[in-house]
């Protein structure tokens, strides 16, 4: 009896240890098509147990699908084929390169390739060959969705449905170098007009957005993966015209100041200076599939779309994400836990109030060994006479992956200096899963300048149980002290404690016909200033949703009850200042959000009630429609209508507008050219913006940039002189060509 029960208990070790699926290697060449012809696919690994993620999770899927994988000595190839019965409900808008498919049918394939239980890279394609790539970082707590890299799709829309096949070369993978690689891999499949999503594997369907969690992907063994050391070296040609009406000397009219060609001051003769400005490199070298080095020379981002304007009604300053693509790949590998603020935010990179600053030169280099990962990104920027001096910008990080839940724990070091002053952060921070439903992360953290002098510190923890069904809770808790300001961060709320108690319940439908989620809950928060232990903010709130079957989504914030202390008068408009007090004010914030189940999408988000011994009324209301897959419109907008006593007003009406609108129009002329519009107007500024860009991108890694940027004054007799109608305009032209040794 010993005997037999200690060779299951050694043969069921030897099971679970061996388990992996070896991936079949295909010995001949495989045509790029959208048709899975070759007879290689016939031996390929195969997901065919598709299970809804929605309207139904759980439930089998209603449509047929099959995806493959396979590879050879060069590339992981992927195929698949998503049946339909009524082959009219295929749905594809989108031609562009890198724009999300999130609107279109589409196939998309996780590969975590170290098996860390943390990241995976995304490759997406749909009916119309479009590509999309991105990152799934901390099991779906963080997207980078401008990563990019090289690879290959192609579909093709058939009488029962649509086929893909994708062909991603190892080189654009990160793996470690063995004779024997381990990766989890998984499938996603979205059907559009049948708000149907589905997954294959599908292992756990307890845990909220359990579709990115590790437990839902299979394991797989790839033998002997290719050493490639490949490098990319993409220089970059830029031309532009910048004009400018600004004020003169006496103050009695604008004059017009028109630059052709930029100048940053790296060379003190103009023609000289005005080569160097305008011309650029980025290396990319890979010395093995486990680390990248990057190197950037006069870092660029003319091509980038700009900012949205930020109607702001707090007397906080606004997150804004970062766009720029050198600051994106392994952005999260640099971030740390987030409790409201960013340790690291890269836009403190080469942006001095509001103001672009000229980046000399860049170096990043990630890493990845077994459970370690580490990273070290530099940044060099020029000197701007009254705005900045010259800075290195550093940034180093150091984390290991521990136990069997996808946990880790890790250092961050950042650091900004002059010749000046200098400023350095140091935090540990760590995210523990105790199993796939617990889930605990702390920073503790210091700052250290020559100004204030001695160490800072700031410190947060939080636990988290949210599951798709039952009771959950998140709570967290954090702790800025006074001083403590990490330059190359972004910490909206110095010197203050923050409590925060999110308890819920949730509730996922299989099979009702009306709902798919309801969510219920209350929300309690509270700010101290940590200095000083004084009352700060409070507020309490209900909360619930509601998901239906196609994808329409309601929730309520009712009621919302707030506590503000100030403890100085704020200047919250020119004229308008509210006066230092203690403030109870009363709220509802309901938001309804159409889903993308129609080739339209709507979302309206209001926000009624008192608002610092006045009245609140905002809207937030974003329209969108996929007129076909060569043009789409948005159009928006947040109105803000603020009313507050006559004793906050001096020389000013009580009343007062904040608001922004905007619309962007889409026109894609073919999958290699299209042209982007973005209109943008705001009540504070009184300007209208446009950014025109027109992409051409003939084949992977080489573009043409052509960006037309037009600043106008709408009231242009707010001030005397009269304003110009034009503020400024800047024409850039710029060609990158990415070569591959």
């Amino acid at each position: 009896m010993l005997y037999r029960q200690t060779f299951i208990f050694f043969f069921l070790i030897s099971f679970l240890a061996f388990s992996q699926e070896d991936l079949p290697k295909s010995n001949t060449p495989i045509q790029l098509d959208g048709v899975l012809n070759e007879t290689s696919w016939d031996s390929a690994f195969e997901f065919n147990g598709f299970k809804q993620i929605e309207p139904n999770l759980g439930a089998i899927t209603t449509e047929k699908v099959i995806v493959k994988f396979m590879y050879d000595d060069q590339y992981l190839y992927v195929g698949a084929y998503c049946y339909f019965k009524d082959p009219n409900q295929i749905f594809a808008a989108t031609l562009e390169r890198d724009k999300t498919l999130d609107n279109d049918d589409y196939v998309e394939v996780h590969i975590d390739s170290y098996n860390d239980k943390l990241n995976t890279l995304v490759f997406r394609t749909n009916p119309l060959s479009a590509r999309q790539d991105f990152e799934v970082n901390r099991n779906g707590d963080v997207f980078n969705l401008s990563w990019n890299t090289f690879w290959d799709a192609k579909s093709k829309i058939n009488d029962d449905g649509w086929s893909a096949e994708m062909r991603i070369p190892f080189s654009s993978l990160r793996y470690n170098v063995s004779s024997e690689n381990i990766m989890r891999i998984k499938a996603i499949v979205n059907y559009k007009q049948k708000n149907e999503r589905v997954i294959a594997p599908q292992n756990n369907t307890e845990l909220a957005s359990a579709q990115y969690h590790f437990s839902n992907s299979e394991e797989v063994r790839f033998k002997n993966l290719p050493r490639s050391k490949p490098l990319y070296i993409t220089p970059y040609v830029k031309a532009n015209v910048i004009s400018q009406n600004q004020l003169n000397v006496d103050e009695t009219a604008y004059d017009n100041e028109t630059t052709f060609l930029e100048e940053k001051n790296y060379a003190s003769n103009e023609i000289l200076d005005k080569v160097l400005s305008n011309l650029g490199l980025d290396i990319k070298y890979k010395p093995d599939a486990n680390q990248t080095i990057d190197f950037s020379v006069n870092t660029d981002f003319a091509e980038v779309e700009a900012d949205d304007r930020i109607i702001n009604i707090s007397r906080f300053p606004i997150f804004l994400p970062e766009k720029r693509l050198f600051f994106l790949e392994n952005a999260d590998l640099f971030n740390s836990n987030l409790f409201g603020h960013r340790l690291f935010n890269s836009r403190r990179i080469g942006i001095e109030d509001g103001q672009a600053i000229p980046i000399i030169a860049g170096l990043r280099y990630a890493g990845n060994s077994s459970k370690w990962q580490y990273g070290l990104l530099s940044m060099q920027t020029h000197k701007v006479e009254g705005v900045a001096l010259s800075n290195n910008m550093s940034v180093t990080r150091l984390r290991h992956t521990i136990g069997n839940f996808g946990s880790n724990i890790g250092i961050i070091n950042t650091n900004k200096m002059n010749r000046d002053k200098s400023n350095h952060l140091v935090a540990i921070d760590a995210n523990i899963r105790f199993s796939d439903n617990i889930r605990t992360r702390f920073t503790v953290g210091t700052t250290f300048d020559d100004v204030t002098g001695d160490w800072k510190s700031m410190y947060g923890t939080e636990i988290n149980t949210f599951r798709a069904n039952g009771f959950g809770i998140n709570y967290r808790f954090r702790e800025y002290t006074k001083d403590f300001n990490p330059e190359l961060g972004f910490v909206p709320r110095p010197d203050t404690k923050r409590l925060t108690l999110n308890n819920g319940w949730r509730r996922t439908y299989t099979n009702s016909t009306f709902l798919r989620y309801l969510t219920l809950g209350h929300y309690f928060n509270k700010f101290w200033v940590s200095s000083t232990g004084q009352h700060e903010f409070f507020q309490t709130n209900i909360y619930l949703t509601a998901i239906h079957k196609k994808g329409a989504r309601f929730t309520m914030f009712f009621p919302i009850y707030q506590e503000d202390n100030l403890y100085q008068d704020w200047n919250i408009s020119e004229g308008i200042t509210i006066p230092a007090n203690q403030y109870v004010m009363w709220k509802i914030n309901p938001i309804f959000d159409t889903g993308r189940a129609r080739a339209y999408r709507a979302n309206l988000d209001i926000e009624v009630g008192e608002f610092y011994g006045g009245n609140q009324f905002t809207t937030n209301l974003n329209v969108s429609y996929d007129f076909s897959q060569l043009f789409k419109a948005e159009i928006g907008g947040t109105y803000n209508q603020l009313r507050f006593p006559e004793s906050y007003a001096i020389d000013t009406s009580r009343k007062i507008n904040l608001s922004r609108y905007f619309t962007r129009l889409k026109f894609n002329f073919s999958s290699k050219s299209s042209l982007n519009s973005f209109f943008q107007y705001d009540t504070r500024t009184e300007k209208l913006g446009l950014n025109l860009r027109f992409r051409y991108n003939p084949i992977e890694g080489t573009d043409l940039y052509i960006v037309y940027n037009h600043n106008a004054n709408i009231n242009r007799d707010s001030l005397n002189p009269r304003l110009p109608f034009t503020d400024n305009q800047v024409f850039i032209l710029k060609y990158s060509k990415t070569f591959l040794n």
